[in-house]
C-alpha cells in the first residue's frame, strides 16, 4: 500500500522460454529437482538476511499438489527468534487480489454484476454525482480503469503511522458523492488504493456485512485459512510479527476501515500457500469459479501497464499472475502461474522493496532459470558536509521532482506527491533505495552543490538537473 513513485509495473519475468523445460524437470526427476531448489531458495533468502536488507522473512511455494515453506532472520531485536509457519504479517496490497475474487463470488451469486455502476449499490452517489455514481462500474474499481485518484482528497491522516485507520465509509460516500473525475473511465490503467478500497466497501454494504466478514465466509472460511483476517484475536495478536521500516527499526501496524478492501488483510505463510493451490486448482463451487473469473484478463495493457484481472496483475509472460504490497512495516509478494503448477509467496516484517526481488527470482527458479545469487555492496561513511552537498529538489520531468534532503543525519528521497524514503550510500555519490529496487547517482563537482541526479530502475536511466532555488 505504501505510495512509490515506483509504481507496481515494471515485473519482468523470461517464464514462458523456460516452462517446457521446468515441466520436463518436474517428471523425470521430482524429488531431487525439489530439493535441489529448497536448497538454492533458502541460500537466495538467506543473502538478503545476512546483509541485513531483512529481519523476517517467511518464504512458502506450491508446486502441482506439494508446498513447502521455510523460514529467515529474526523477529526483531526485542524478538531473536524466527518466524514460523504461524507467524501472521501484513499483506498490504495483496489484499486486492481478495477483493477481485470477492467481486467474482458476488457475480457468481448474481449478487451484482461486472458492469454494474457503483451508484446501484449507493443511491447517494448517484443522486449527488450522477456521472460518477452512474458510469463507473464494479469492474472499472477491480482493473484500476475507474478514472478515479490513487487517494481521495479527504483522507487527512490524524495519525501518520497508522493512516487508514479514521477513514470510515462516511467520509468514503462523501468523497464519490462529490468528487469531479478529470479522467474518463476505462481508457486509462491509474493505480488506485481508492478504488480498489471502495470496490470492497460496495461489497460490503451489497452483503450488509463487514469486509471482514465478507472475507471470512467466502475465501478464508472455506479455503481454511485461519489465520487470515483484518483484525487480530488476542492468541493472534501474540504471532503477529513487529513491524519495521526500510532502515529495519520499529514502525507501527496499519489499521483499516472502509479502504481495508485496498490492503487492510493479515495472513500467515502457510495460510497463503491454500489461497495459491486454490489459484492454480479452483474448487469446483462458487468459490472456484470466482477464482477463474478473478484470474481473467479484464483490462488491457495500456501505456506500458500490465493487463489485469479482477485485482490480479498479469506478467508479461500472460501466465504469471502477481500481486505485492507493503505497509509502514511489512512487504509482500506473491506470484501464481498455472502452466507451471506453481506459485511463490514472500512475507516480511520488512517494508522493503528487496522482497519482490526475491520472490521473482524463485518464480524464475521454479520454470527453469538459473539462480544468481545477488551480491550486495557495503554501505559507506558520508560526512555530513557531502551530504549537505546533495540537497536540493532535482526535475526528472516537470510533474516528477525529487526532493533530497537529511533528517536527523539520514539522507531522504521524496518524489512528488508522494512519502519520503531514506537511501543509504555505497559511495558519496552513489546511494540505494532499501524500499524499493532502485539507486540514485549525483554528478557532484569538486565543490558546490550537486548539479543533477540520475534515478536507475529497471533498466531505466532518468536524469534530473538539480533546481536553482
Amino acid at each position: 500500500m505504501r505510495f512509490c513513485f515506483f509504481l507496481v509495473g515494471l515485473l519482468t519475468l523470461s517464464i514462458a522460454a523456460a516452462e517446457d523445460n521446468a515441466t520436463k524437470q518436474q517428471k523425470n526427476s521430482p524429488s531431487k529437482d525439489s530439493i535441489a531448489k529448497a536448497s538454492q531458495i533458502k541460500q537466495l533468502v538467506q543473502a538478503y538476511v545476512d546483509a541485513d536488507l531483512v529481519n523476517a522473512v517467511s518464504v512458502g511455494v506450491v508446486q502441482a499438489d506439494k508446498q513447502w515453506t521455510a523460514h529467515f532472520g529474526e523477529l526483531s531485536q526485542n524478538q531473536p527468534v524466527a518466524p514460523t509457519d504461524q507467524t501472521i504479517y501484513e499483506i498490504g496490497s495483496m489484499s486486492k487480489v481478495f477483493t477481485g475474487i470477492l467481486l467474482g463470488h458476488a457475480v457468481e451469486t448474481k449478487t451484482v454484476t461486472l458492469d454494474q455502476p457503483i451508484g446501484e449499490l449507493v443511491p447517494e452517489i448517484s443522486k449527488k454525482n450522477p456521472t460518477v455514481g452512474q458510469s463507473i462500474q464494479l469492474v472499472h474499481l477491480a482493473t484500476h480503469n475507474s478514472g478515479l485518484p490513487r487517494m481521495p482528497d479527504n483522507w487527512k491522516p490524524a495519525q501518520p503511522n497508522d493512516p487508514y485507520v479514521d477513514y470510515d465509509r462516511k467520509l468514503l460516500i462523501e468523497f464519490l458523492s462529490g468528487v469531479k473525475t478529470t479522467r474518463e473511465v476505462n481508457l486509462k490503467t491509474e493505480y488506485s488504493n481508492l478504488g480498489m478500497g471502495s470496490l470492497g466497501d460496495l461489497l460490503s454494504i451489497k452483503a450488509d456485512v463487514s469486509y471482514e466478514k465478507l472475507l471470512e465466509s467466502v475465501i478464508a472460511g472455506p479455503l481454511k485459512m485461519s489465520d487470515t483476517t483484518i483484525s487480530l484475536s488476542e492468541e493472534q495478536a501474540a504471532r503477529f510479527a513487529p513491524p519495521h521500516n526500510a532502515a529495519r527499526t520499529a514502525e507501527s501496524p496499519w489499521n483499516f476501515d472502509a479502504l481495508a478492501g485496498a490492503g487492510g488483510i493479515r495472513s500467515t505463510v502457510s495460510d497463503m500457500n491454500r489461497f495459491m493451490q486454490a489459484m492454480i486448482d479452483p474448487p469446483d463451487s462458487e468459490l472456484g469459479r470466482a477464482i477463474d473469473l478473478a484470474w481473467k484478463q479484464h483490462a488491457p495493457s495500456r501505456d506500458g501497464y500490465f493487463a489485469i484481472g479482477l485485482g490480479w496483475h498479469i506478467a508479461r509472460d500472460g501466465s504469471t499472475r502477481w500481486h505485492n504490497g507493503q505497509t509502514g512495516g511489512y512487504h509482500s509478494m506473491m506470484l501464481v502461474n498455472r502452466d507451471l503448477q506453481a506459485g511463490v509467496v514472500v512475507l516480511s516484517n520488512t517494508a522493503t522493496g528487496q522482497i519482490d526481488s526475491i520472490a521473482e527470482s524463485i518464480i524464475g527458479l521454479l520454470a527453469g532459470q538459473k539462480l544468481t545469487l545477488p551480491k550486495f555492496e557495503k554501505e559507506v561513511d558520508v560526512d555530513a558536509e557531502t551530504m549537505k552537498r546533495l540537497v536540493g529538489k532535482y526535475q526528472i520531468v516537470p510533474a516528477f521532482v525529487l526532493d533530497v534532503r537529511v533528517e536527523k543525519d539520514q539522507l531522504m528521497v521524496q518524489a512528488t506527491n508522494q512519502p519520503a524514503l531514506p537511501v543509504y550510500p555505497e559511495s558519496p555519490t552513489k546511494w540505494n533505495y532499501r524500499a524499493v529496487t532502485a539507486t540514485i547517482t549525483f554528478e557532484l563537482p569538486d565543490e558546490g552543490p550537486a548539479t543533477a541526479l540520475t534515478l536507475h530502475q529497471n533498466g531505466r536511466k532518468m536524469r534530473g538537473p538539480r533546481q536553482q532555488e
